[in-house]
């Protein structure tokens, strides 16, 4: 028989113990290093667990605003949802989002109850039968002992079932402010005891046995006793979806929610469905986890009643929870994490468990009718479309960064000593940041340090991991389903002729050939790595340290460009347009498509179509309807016959900095396609002229860029024909780019896509003016 040795310390949680249960699993070869890296303090949770060795973190999301009606007063309320499970809390936001702009939601809370059914056997039926009349006779003095042992639970009745000679009471309580599961057990059992002493006594019968529960609670357990009867909170939530939120938040409309949500219904009632919802198990489970709940009562709280109705002002849609378990006291609310989300929603402590459970109705309704809305509208369906991956691909995880790995990528760039690093924070760039979602390979960047061998210095650098352009597409694909199903087909339709073809190329093409060519406005180049199989596309660059920077990061600040440092970086732009218009360098960069907008019109007027349902400025509303009307126009298709050559295409302080010195440093070159040189320069003067800025200062930067272009790209071209480049340009940027950023928003919301299509607007009327 195998020496089975207990584990030490056993249900102690202290240093010590703590200590020895490490020690004997490293002793073991079992792995704890990551488990016991907490930051619990052990008197915070000495009740609420045994054995501790460690703990596991859940990312926590913000929800809300969600707009909350109670006693006739209207508040914002936020909460906290802890979950592993991507585009949970972007889905309740959006319904939140629903709720909040239809006039918010109100809630009541109809009962709170906690249930424990201790179970009674008998020799004789008779003895059952006149246990179960006895009971009921001496209620008054059950209740008073029971509550003895509490100051919270209030006993409110008993109910018995007599089954032969078992006899079932089930003893009903309110627990104030607590779920009240573990003070409702102690209470019942003193009451048990009492009961069968005094029973004893007066009748001389005792019962052949007796246990604390029969089952009869259905604790943690869904019933249909518990939903129509009550155990925890039965609370409803309610509010009016308006159509036109429907339409422009949902993407759908209430003919279609109602006409699905009726036939739905009736085949869940068919198969036996317990309530009827989507997915408020979802909602539930993630607010426990944020806010110490009871896991183990996500079963039964998770019963939903969902409806909707047709009502004057639109859709009423109403979720029943009728057992909610819950508490704001107790448990694992007074853990400081746990009890901090309490305290965001207003929830902590005493007398705040009805509001607890009228805004996690309200959330689970926000979910609800999300997801509902996603199923009517295809969303859901078309979000999860794989898009053509029919194989499995060997991706690149982090694990595999090891220095001898790295060396592959840094071969030529004399660095050696190469150590990863833990502790930089850096920000994905949009692209990154929309494809990391939709897969598990390592996107984005890694930094680390290594040892130059020329001085033996240490220097930072930066490992960019590329998504393949068919990545980048899927990512967009699900993020434009939940915004239009129109744009997320066109987006796979036309992805040929977007700026995101072979991006996962053009940025190591374009380095190599910049750093080849001298170019001195970008961080110090180590190399690339490329195994097309594995689909793995590196960069090894220099790290810009936020520190030693006069400008970065600066998309929202154009506060913080003045008149030298745009000119400078628009020389910096000259040249890099002059080095790849330099034929056998074009041909190194043989990734960078010429850009032509016109192949993708259709995509961009149904950009432009849906951010014009989202605008109520008529001024812009005008001036997109303006360029609707021009894209179809051959204008538009023919465009102006300027020379072209390969062009940023991101163009913007969020891929440019400015070195201590004054020197630009520009970087992110995933989008680089043919095209006039003048489209950068418009994208940079869009986010970094002053939101006032007057047609003169227009003039002097693009008179400024005139006179500075390169000459094989300016020269034989009077100032009129060149000056042609910066409208069209500026068309093109705008229902290319800008109303991108605007729509993309809805999800979203891009602090700067406002204020640049703003200026990029103003820059085009005063350049209509000199036509």
């Amino acid at each position: 028989m195998a020496d089975i040795k207990i584990i030490p310390g056993r249900g102690l949680v202290s240093p010590v113990s703590l200590e020895m249960r490490l020690d004997y699993l490293k002793n073991l070869n079992i792995k704890t290093d990551r488990l016991s890296n907490s930051g619990l303090d052990l008197n915070d949770i000495q009740k609420n667990i045994e054995s501790y060795i460690g703990s596991i973190e859940i990312p926590v999301g913000i929800l809300g605003p969600l707009l909350f009606n109670e006693n006739k007063q209207q508040e914002v309320v936020f909460g906290t949802a802890a979950t592993l499970e991507g585009a949970l809390v972007m889905s309740m936001n959006r319904g939140a989002r629903a709720i909040s702009e239809s006039n918010g939601f109100k809630a009541k809370v109809a009962w709170q109850k906690m249930t424990r059914a201790p179970m009674f056997l008998f020799e004789t039926k008779e003895e059952a039968a006149l246990f179960k009349k006895f009971a009921k006779k001496h209620f008054d003095d059950i209740k008073k002992e029971a509550e003895n042992y509490s100051n919270h639970a209030r006993l409110q009745k008993i109910t018995s079932i007599r089954k032969g000679k078992v006899v079932h009471l089930r003893f009903i309580y309110t627990t104030g402010d607590a779920s009240g599961q573990n003070m409702t057990t102690t209470c019942t059992w003193h009451a048990m005891l009492y009961l069968v002493e005094i029973f004893r006594k007066e009748c001389g019968i005792n019962p052949i046995d007796f246990v604390i529960e029969g089952n009869g609670s259905s604790d943690k357990k869904v019933s249909q006793y518990t939903i129509s009867s009550g155990r925890g909170i039965r609370v409803t939530a309610t509010c009016v979806l308006t159509e036109k939120v429907i339409q422009q938040v949902l993407r759908t409309t209430s003919d279609k929610m109602i006409r699905i949500f009726k036939a739905s219904r009736k085949l869940a009632r068919q198969n036996g469905m317990v309530g009827y919802n989507i997915n408020v198990a979802n909602a539930i489970s993630s607010i426990f986890a944020a806010t110490g709940q009871d896991l183990g009562c996500v079963h039964e709280s998770s019963v939903g009643i969902l409806a909707f109705k047709r009502v004057k002002k639109g859709l009423q849609v109403k979720l029943t929870l009728p057992n909610l378990v819950v508490g704001t006291v107790g448990g694992g609310t007074h853990i400081p994490k746990q009890s901090q989300a309490l305290e965001l929603m207003g929830c902590k402590g005493p007398g705040k468990v009805e509001r607890f459970a009228k805004l996690i109705a309200g959330f689970a309704l926000g979910l609800e009718i999300s997801t509902s809305a996603a199923i009517v509208s295809g969303e859901f369906a078309k979000a999860h479309e794989k898009l053509g991956r029919n194989k499995p691909i060997n991706w690149l995880l982090k694990a595999e960064l090891t220095p001898d790995f790295l060396a592959k990528t840094l071969k030529n760039s004399h660095i050696t000593d190469i150590e990863l690093q833990k502790t930089k924070s850096l920000q994905n760039g949009i692209l990154t940041s929309i494809t990391s979602k939709i897969s598990k390979k390592l996107i984005g960047f890694v930094p680390f340090v290594a040892t130059n061998t020329t001085n033996g210095k240490k220097v930072n650098l930066l490992l960019k991991s590329k998504p393949t352009d068919n990545e980048v597409i899927i990512g967009l694909h699900m993020m434009l389903a939940s915004i239009n199903l129109m744009l997320s087909s066109l987006v796979k339709e036309t992805q040929k002729y977007l700026s995101t073809k072979n991006c996962h190329l053009k940025e190591l093409q374009a380095y190599h050939v910049l750093h080849e060519n001298k170019f001195p406005y970008m961080p110090v180049f180590y190399g690339t790595y490329i195994n097309k199989n594995r689909e793995i596309y590196l960069v090894a660059q220099e790290f810009l340290n936020s520190d030693k920077l006069l400008i970065y990061n600066s998309e929202n600040n154009p506060e913080q460009w003045k008149r030298p440092k745009i000119e400078k970086v628009i020389e910096a732009a000259n040249n890099f347009h002059t080095i790849f218009s330099i034929p056998e360098n074009l041909e190194k960069v043989n990734a960078a498509n010429y850009f032509i907008p016109s192949n993708g019109v259709e995509l961009y007027s149904a950009f432009l179509d849906t951010l014009l349902k989202e605008t109520e400025d008529s001024y812009k509303i005008k001036k997109l309807q303006l360029l609707q009307k021009e894209i179809r126009t051959d204008r538009f298709k023919n465009q102006c016959q300027l020379p072209k050559t390969i062009i940023h295409n991101d163009f913007n302080p969020r891929n440019i900095a400015i070195r201590e010195d004054g020197t630009p440093a520009i970087y992110d070159w995933e989008l680089i396609v043919i095209d006039y040189p003048h489209r950068d320069i418009v994208e940079f003067l869009s986010f970094v002229l002053p939101c006032d800025f007057t047609r003169d200062e227009l003039m002097h930067y693009l008179n400024y860029h005139f006179h500075t272009a390169p000459k094989n790209l300016s020269e034989n071209l009077t100032q009129k024909q060149w000056f042609e480049g910066y409208r069209q340009s500026l068309v093109n940027y705008i229902v290319t780019r800008v109303v991108f950023y605007e729509v993309a928003g809805i999800l979203i919301k891009y602090e700067f896509s406002e204020r640049i299509l703003n200026t990029a607007l103003r820059m085009l009327e005063f350049l209509e003016i000199n036509e």
